[in-house]
């Protein structure tokens, strides 16, 4: 009886048990990347839109100090000369802005 010496049949078996493996490999972490392209494309997103209000905002949000510092500085007569009859809701627009600007910077750091 003349034995087998070749190798075809164990590295046949081989191939297949790591080709086996290699794909069972790929199919657990394959969810987990497709989450990561969705949340590359979230960023994109974000970055967009962080972009569109730097933009809208352009140079407010340093007007919005100055104007606040202006109306602290004025008496009720003054503020009425200018038009303006309430500072404290025109303080809260003014402070829109800087809130807007706030919510901006802390997007755009986690991004």
């Amino acid at each position: 009886m003349e034995k087998d010496l070749t190798f075809d049949k164990p590295l046949t078996e081989i191939r297949r048990i790591l080709w086996t493996n290699i794909t069972q490999s790929i199919n657990y972490v394959w969810p987990s990347i497709q989450v990561i392209y969705e949340q590359i494309d979230l960023v994109k997103v974000a970055q967009g839109e962080i972009q569109r209000t730097k933009d809208l905002l352009g140079k407010m949000p340093d007007q919005a100090n100055r104007l606040i510092h202006f109306l602290n500085n004025r008496n009720k007569e003054q503020l009425e000369e200018l038009g303006i009859p309430d500072m404290t809701d025109t303080i809260l627009e003014i402070k829109r802005v800087l809130t807007k600007r706030t919510l901006m910077q802390n997007l755009e750091r986690r991004c």
